[in-house]
Order: structure tokens, then sequence, then C-alpha cells
């Protein structure tokens, strides 16, 4: 099955003249969950949908403590996974306490194996403009309202997915139906989750 891809406006600083200039962005069908993944594991092996899940989340499980405990983790097939750091700017090492250190991100280092298997994918241009920008706020309250129907709680994740945003575009609608009261953050602000504001509401009754 071929990849779908769209060209997309690189991003400029306000009041650059610099020519538009665009950049290739595969456009995601959607995320694959534990449970599919557990699913589809199930289909290729004789282990069971319950004996997979199992495994999966022992890898999970045993992968953090190992990158808490200072390892670098290898996966065969897949990669490396190690922690990233970050500290307040410094001149000089002696000048910071590990107390100022902390964790930033993991980095994924793809194997050689997971690359040479994606060579060969193909793409297709998507033929729907699904372009961040193109999606007028309308269609991004509706879905966001349709979905507020079948469930009641919305993590970004689920809204990038749901309206086939990126990560910041993301992120500036949530704000935007946070601050018209469609959407309130029932979590911290590090980690939201997000339900139904009165707003939409009074507008769904």
């Amino acid at each position: 099955m071929p990849v779908n891809y769209d060209f997309y406006e690189n991003p400029k600083l306000p009041g650059s003249t610099k020519r538009t200039r665009y950049h290739a962005r595969v456009i995601t069908k959607g995320t694959v969950s534990s449970e599919q993944l557990a699913e589809e594991i199930h289909e290729r092996c004789s282990l069971s949908t319950a004996d997979v899940a199992a495994a999966l989340l022992a890898l999970s499980q045993i992968t953090a403590e190992k990158l808490k405990d200072g390892y670098n983790v290898h996966i065969e097939g897949i990669g490396h996974l190690q922690l990233t750091l970050q500290c307040p700017p410094i001149q000089s090492p002696k000048e910071i306490r590990a107390e100022s250190i902390h964790f930033k991100s993991i980095a994924f280092r793809p194997s050689a194996s997971l690359k040479r298997k994606l060579q060969a994918t193909r793409f297709v241009r998507q033929e729907e403009k699904s372009h961040s920008k193109l999606r007028a706020e309308e269609e991004i309250d509706q879905r966001v309202a349709d979905y507020f129907q079948k469930h009641e709680t919305l993590t970004r994740a689920q809204f990038q997915s749901l309206c086939g945003l990126t990560y910041t575009t993301a992120v500036r609608h949530l704000k935007r139906l946070r601050e018209a009261g469609k959407i309130i953050n029932i979590a911290s602000p590090r980690h939201p989750l997000y339900r139904r504001g009165d707003d939409s509401q009074e507008s769904a009754g």
C-alpha cells in the first residue's frame, strides 16, 4: 500500500520577503494502537493476542526501567533508544548541580535493517488536500463536536490525528478552542486532557 504525501510551505519569519518554498510531508492515515499491533502479531505467530499484549506491556515497562538506570536500549530490527537531557545555559560545568539536570526526551536511531525495509516504500501524492492551514476553523470545530458525541475526553494526539494537523497547528487550534469555551482542560497544562466545554454543549443543544 503506497504512502500518501503532499507539499507544505516552509515556515517563514514574520515580515520575511524570501520566496516561498515547500517540503514534502507524509499524510498519516492515523495511529496504530498497541491493541492493533497485538492482533496483527497474533496473526503472524502462535502467540495469543493476550500474550502479545502482555509482552508489549512488559517491553514498555522494561525499556523505561533500563533507560532510567542509564542504559541505552536496542530493540532488534527497530532501533536504539537513548535519554536526552536539558539544563540551564552554563559557561562552566562547575556552575550547575545534578538537581538542575532534567529529562528532556528520548532520542531514537532506527536500525539499519528497518531502514532497508522502508527503502522500497512507494509514495503517491494526496489527491484530497489535507494541509493544516487549509482546514477551516468551522470544519475543525465540527469534527471536535462530532467526536464528543461518542467520547467524553480528547487528548492532543487524538485531536491532531482527528483533524490531520501538525503538532504546532494542533496546539494553536486547541488554544483557540479553549479560549472560545468549546473545550476545557481537566488535567495539567503539561499533560492536558480535554472535555467538551459549556459553549459546545449549549450549541449542541
